[in-house]
């Protein structure tokens, strides 16, 4: 069944595949933007185990940079920050490129040797990106999952701020209002609910409602925060 849209906005099925791609992300980021601390030498335990499926380190590692692993597409860990001594000149404190080499290259024999064939060990490019690329990479946990998503979820997610800052008959909440709830993620729910529920009709009837404005945004979006913090801090 068609539903027109009209004048309340954006065609029904565009919403549809909208919320998808915002709700796919948030589950992304949920799982992906803060990998698990451990140390260095559980990798090799866990490629011993044979359940890592990928290894990223940066080119400075151990010095600067990160080592990750993956255990899924969704289940990524960071070793610990630990650089050994010996890679620093005493003197300077400068970083010395041929020791740093030297303990790079020493580990990562150890993680060949204890790796499945099947386990992919590759150079990292670049723990950011800057200019257009950073922009349309948006968070890096959705590159850890699949990285073609990631201008996906970046377009999802522009193309949802501009219908909000756009738009003139939002029902739930004013533009202020809104603002404050898109910088925790309320995106997702700007797309379910703005116009009209997307589980209702663009032409039906709705009894008229107050609208948040910008301050109970804030203090909802201040709320929303604090609560996914103790989510993910319960969740980790």
């Amino acid at each position: 069944m068609q539903i027109p849209n009209g004048r309340h906005g954006i065609p029904y099925g565009a919403r549809v595949v909208l919320l998808f791609v915002l709700a796919l992300s948030t589950v992304v980021v949920h799982l992906n933007q803060d990998p698990r601390l451990r140390s260095a030498e559980e990798l090799v335990s866990d490629l011993r185990a044979g359940v890592v499926t990928e290894v990223v380190y940066d080119r400075d590692w151990p010095a600067y940079g990160t080592l990750t692993w993956a255990n899924g597409s969704l289940s990524w860990n960071e070793a610990y920050y630990d650089p050994p001594d010996d890679v620093w000149d005493p003197v300077t404190t400068r970083l010395v490129p041929s020791e740093q080499e030297r303990v790079q290259t020493a580990f990562l024999a150890r993680v060949r040797e204890a790796a499945d064939p099947s386990v992919e060990i590759r150079l990292s490019r670049g723990p950011q990106r800057f200019g257009l690329a950073g922009l349309f990479m948006g968070s890096p946990a959705y590159a850890r999952w699949w990285e073609p998503f990631a201008p996906v979820a970046v377009a999802a997610e522009l193309v949802a701020w501009l219908l909000m800052l756009t738009r003139r008959n939002n029902r739930y909440a004013g533009r202020w209002a809104w603002t404050w709830m898109f910088l925790v993620g309320g995106s997702l729910l700007y797309v379910l609910l703005e116009p009209y529920p997307l589980w209702r009709g663009p032409h039906e009837a709705l009894p008229a409602r107050p609208r948040l404005n910008g301050t109970q945004g804030f203090a909802l979006a201040v709320m929303i925060f604090f609560g996914l913090g103790m989510i993910s801090a319960w969740t980790t």
